[in-house]
């Protein structure tokens, strides 16, 4: 049986557009996300992996329980959007923890180690032929999730 690793994706979203990669060795284009290092909580590991791979700070905005407990040793995490099971040739299970986030200002830094470009895709964009029906369904739902948000942050 293959290895499974526990790897966190992010959908960053900023003025109506998700940010994706296009994966040199996998050849498609991907949101920022990867492994989660031994020791590391999930949310460190994914904003950890936006930096790198775009420069950006991010803010997580999918839903966290509140307020923080009051038992002593218990801190409540962010829920990831979805989590999926994804087979990576030659790099055995991933159990994908999915996260929505907002970009904070800031300008991209494309990391040329793993990708050859980014690029802002708008709900059209990832419309696309290029887009795969997961990244593209996934990234829709991310732009609507971030634009609710905001409308609901807005009116408080």
């Amino acid at each position: 049986m293959s290895p499974t690793h526990f790897v966190v994706t992010g959908y960053v979203v900023r003025e109506g557009k998700t940010l994706l990669l296009y994966h040199k060795k996998l050849k498609m284009w991907l949101p920022p996300g990867g492994h989660i290092d031994e020791g590391e909580l999930p949310e460190q590991a994914l904003l950890r992996e936006i930096r790198e791979e775009t420069g950006l700070e991010a803010e997580i905005i999918s839903p966290k329980r509140q307020p923080d407990s009051a038992n002593e040793g218990v801190l409540y995490l962010h829920v990831p959007n979805h989590v999926q099971l994804e087979h990576i040739p030659d790099h055995g299970r991933h159990i994908d923890l999915i996260y929505f986030c907002l970009a904070r200002d800031g300008q991209t830094v494309l990391s040329v180690r793993e990708h050859e470009q980014l690029r802002w895709h708008s709900i059209d964009d990832l419309k696309g032929p290029h887009i795969r029906e997961e990244v593209r369904q996934t990234g829709i739902s991310a732009i609507r999730y971030v634009e609710d948000f905001l409308l609901a942050t807005q009116s408080q």
